[in-house]
């Protein structure tokens, strides 16, 4: 019996002795694991809050705020009337201003509704004589225009120079006074004008709707 403890611990004292020589570094190293899951997304952040709206802006001045212009009115030969020749005066304060790189304009309309940049004349349609001069004059500093038909081949007709007669509307006239801080640079044979601008000042229409200007 005590043969066999004797042999039991000599075993035991051998294995011990083999385990203790034995290292981590001579086993194999194993597979590599499977990748591990997705971690899971995050929640979104929140909106932020809208900003608050800004204020309107002032509103522009009107393009016509700074042009002048009357009513149509009648003529009235209040400076001479001769048979073959009238002059009336149209006074306006804004007249006599400088108006070196501004207009004024006179506008006439016959009773057919055509309407004529003063100064204009009228031709004989056979002989292409001179018949009816309109011609218009500033006055300087006076604040005075003068407006000035002459017939040359008879005397007047009613037509040529009566702002109304028997109820019929003939001839009326009205200013257009632009000053040049706005100046189109129209094209006008009575006033000092870039040729290169798209405005013909003649063309009534157009200039009544480039500058906003009512009836």
């Amino acid at each position: 019996m005590k043969k066999l403890k004797g042999i039991s611990k000599l075993l035991l004292f051998v294995l011990l002795i083999g385990l203790a020589g034995c290292s981590a570094e001579d086993g194999a190293v194993g597979p590599q694991g499977e990748p591990g899951k997705d971690g899971i997304d995050g929640v979104d952040g929140e909106d932020g809050t809208d900003g608050q709206d800004g204020a309107d802006g002032t509103d522009g001045q009107d393009g016509n705020a700074n042009v002048i212009y009357s009513d149509w009115f009648y003529p009235v030969w209040n400076e001479f009337d001769t048979p073959r020749a009238k002059r009336m005066v149209v006074k306006n304060p804004e007249f006599g201003k400088n108006y070196d790189d501004g207009v004024i304009l006179f506008y006439w309309i016959t009773n057919n509704g055509s309407t004529f940049l003063v100064p204009w004349n009228t031709y004989s349609t056979s002989t292409g004589a001179l018949i009816i001069s309109r011609s218009m004059n500033i006055r300087g500093g006076s604040g005075d225009v003068w407006i000035t038909i002459r017939r040359y081949d008879r005397d007047f007709e009613i037509r040529d120079t009566y702002g109304q007669y028997d109820g019929i509307t003939y001839n009326r006239l009205r200013y257009v006074i632009i000053p040049g801080n706005i100046n189109a640079g129209g094209k006008s044979s009575s006033n000092k004008a870039n040729e290169k601008s798209p405005l013909d000042y003649s063309n009534y229409e157009a200039v009544k709707a480039f500058y906003n200007i009512p009836d």
